[in-house]
């Protein structure tokens, strides 16, 4: 990863997304045609739950319904503004190619997760008694058991791996990429040293951004949590920031200030939430700190935020239409 980040840049991310995708691909179907030979079809998993387990196929009700609600908020926008995903805006070589990329991207995770997420119905036949741990490995499981059948499943399963390892490596190389810009342009830059050349905050956002995979090696090693805690921990605290992002592309009223004092507050109220244990009302923390982040931003804006005159926005368009497009 920190090869990726030292020597690629942001291309690098798309060299990962290649190799990772179509690896990932490959292997999820085959694990998926594994399963069905092996393990039998998704009738077959429905008509073992069915008798041995029928709460499994209930619909949820209640403090399920709201947790469901919560979770779906979450990803749906959360997913949104990933920093790998917004970091595709600055790889794409130009605007045709990144529309063609999007719309690509917007079917995709249906696709993929949706044949993991039959997968471990139909695993269900072969593994029925896991515990909430042993569940987490259930895919490494399959593969295991898929791979010992024979050559051709077990490269496979190799390649399928080898997917996953690229996909984290992708992930975490673009958000490893932007903490390191954050401490170099906007703290190291800005407050620090003004005067440093663009070479030496380069050099101190890689410094940092090593210090900074250290300690999360450190934290994966000793796991505070499932993968599922850890996975609406994230969302929790990244969801934080899509108003700024979502509401600060459209909103000409939005108050630069308003906006960082809710996205804090909102990730503090989120965060403590979290690790005292609190769900008012069985909402998510994160969804908590996310309604909160929105009335501060939203109320700020309209108190102190100003629309720009007509004259203003022509003269901001005249200055974009004169710069050269970048990408």
């Amino acid at each position: 990863m920190i090869a990726y980040g030292w020597l690629g840049g942001m291309r690098s991310v798309a060299y990962t997304d290649t190799m990772q995708g179509i690896a990932l691909l490959v292997g999820v179907f085959m694990l998926l045609i594994g399963t069905i030979v092996y393990f039998g079809g998704v009738p077959a998993a429905g008509d073992y739950m069915k008798t041995y387990s029928p709460e499994n196929l209930g619909v949820p009700e209640g403090g399920g319904l709201i947790r469901w609600s919560n979770f779906l908020i979450l990803v749906g926008i959360g997913a949104a503004v990933y920093p790998n995903a917004i970091q595709r805006i600055f790889s794409a070589k130009n605007e045709r190619v990144l529309k063609r990329s999007f719309t690509q991207m917007a079917w995709m995770p249906f696709l993929t997760a949706g044949v993991v997420f039959f997968i471990g119905i139909m695993a269900y036949t072969a593994y029925p008694n896991l515990s909430v741990a042993e569940s987490e490995q259930l895919v490494g499981i399959m593969a295991s058991t898929i791979a010992n059948q024979n050559i051709i499943f077990y490269i496979a399963m190799v390649l399928l791996f080898g997917g996953i390892i690229a996909a984290i490596v992708s992930t975490a190389d673009s958000v490893l990429l932007t903490f390191s810009s954050i401490i170099s342009k906007d703290i190291y830059g800005r407050y620090i040293n003004p005067e440093a050349s663009d070479k030496k905050k380069i050099h101190v956002g890689k410094i940092i951004g090593v210090i900074a995979v250290a300690l999360l090696l450190i934290i994966a090693w000793n796991p505070p949590g499932t993968l599922y805690q850890i996975f609406v921990l994230k969302l929790e605290i990244l969801v934080q920031v899509a108003p700024a992002i979502i509401l600060g592309l459209y909103w000409e009223r939005s108050h630069a200030k308003s906006v960082f004092t809710g996205m804090l507050i909102g990730a503090v109220v989120a965060a403590a939430f979290t690790f005292l244990g609190l769900t008012p009302l069985g909402i998510f923390s994160g969804v908590w700190g996310l309604m909160i982040n929105l009335v501060i931003y939203v109320g700020g804006s309209f108190i102190f935020g100003t629309v720009p005159s007509k004259n203003e926005q022509l003269s901001l368009t005249n200055s974009e239409a004169a710069e050269p497009t970048r990408m």
